[in-house]
């Protein structure tokens, strides 16, 4: 069986045109909120060594899993990891919302697939290896096939949002020269220091990297990277008024754009010890020069580091759901105290790959 469905499957290190039309094509969420990627066709090009994994019907993609290859720390050692950016499959693979349901053909060979540390069942090397995913629990289709192929939940995270109408601007904050990204990679490292799954693989990337200066002295930094989305459903009775009504209200519209939703998703935040306070001018900096209003924070639940910020994170953060992400591993060659360090520990979480 396994053999028959391998010669179906394609390969590709490189993105192919009908797996970019699939994910242009799929909407993220199933329950709760619902949106669409309208920038896909840009970020795929920066993904980090992908392996694209797909079926094809009628030259068109039927179903895709792109794993990247990143080096990560991992209980506090550098390992080499598969992060699973993109999996997307038409309805004809999709499970049920049952714990029943993924038994096909075709599911058995990606169940096997990711028993193996080069993604490849039939001709399949064994070394020891780790992918890893983010899941919405909300979304049932998607979390019984995660338990299906063999993934446990190794941890949670929340999104936090920073808005504002109006960001003031600051002469402090600026983008990050080439000269200074050595001393602020040993900076977030610090910051870091101990934390899971963190890689500077996405930091700095297209010169979106802001610090801010006090001094000469370089007190405070954030990745932030442009998005832009389609906002085609928010949950519940206030999500549904909120779309109708927030392009046609003036200030709200600044926030809220169903149709043309654009914000910065950020990574590798840090602050020197004792100048917290200097948080919330570097945020509004960012937002004013790079002329947006709002950004996202992801935190590891074991993270309490936006605790310390004594800041108002705006209309955005109060309206939105406080719900909780799913962080999902598949370990291969992991001994049971390893696998539980690492539930233990904090994680690293990148904005690049959240969006």
């Amino acid at each position: 069986m396994l053999e028959r469905i391998h010669k179906l499957v394609k390969r590709s290190t490189t993105p192919p045109e009908s797996v970019i039309q699939l994910l242009e094509d799929t909407s993220i969420g199933t329950n709760g909120a619902v949106y669409q990627l309208l920038d896909t066709r840009k970020k795929i090009y920066l993904l980090h060594q992908p392996n694209f994994i797909y079926i094809e019907r009628n030259a068109k993609a039927i179903g895709n899993v792109t794993v990247c290859q990143r080096p990560i720390q991992l209980n506090q050692a550098p390992f080499d990891a598969l992060y699973i950016r993109y999996f997307a499959f038409n309805k004809l693979f999709q499970g049920g919302n049952t714990s029943t349901s993924g038994n096909s053909n075709f599911h058995q060979y990606f169940k096997a697939l990711f028993d193996t540390s080069n993604f490849n069942p039939v001709d399949a090397e064994q070394q020891k290896s780790m992918y890893w995913a983010y899941i919405d629990p909300a979304n049932v289709r998607s979390f019984n096939m995660n338990t299906k192929f063999g993934f446990e939940t190794i941890g949670q995270f929340k999104t936090t949002a920073f808005s504002r109408v109006s960001p003031k601007k600051s002469k402090r904050v600026e983008t990050l020269n080439t000269e200074d990204r050595e001393e602020v990679a040993q900076k977030i490292k610090d910051f870091y220091q101990g934390f899971d799954f963190f890689a500077d693989t996405h930091l700095f990337e297209q010169d979106n990297y802001y610090v801010l200066r006090v001094g000469g002295e370089i007190i405070a930094g954030i990745q932030a990277n442009p998005v832009h989305w389609k906002i085609k459903k928010l949950p519940g009775l206030g999500g549904k008024m909120l779309l109708k009504t927030a392009p046609i209200i003036p200030r709200l519209s600044k926030l809220i754009r169903p149709n043309d939703h654009r914000f910065l998703a950020t990574e590798g935040l840090f602050w020197k010890k004792g100048h917290e306070d200097f948080v919330v001018e570097l945020l509004e900096g960012v937002l004013a020069e790079s002329k947006h209003h709002s950004l996202l924070i992801w935190t590891d639940l074991n993270n309490d580091m936006l605790n310390k910020l004594d800041l108002k994170w705006g209309f955005i953060q109060k309206t939105k759901p406080d719900n909780q992400i799913e962080i999902v591993a598949k370990f291969n060659g992991f001994s049971k105290e390893e696998v539980e360090r690492i539930k233990a520990n904090k994680k690293y979480l990148s904005g690049f790959d959240m969006t």
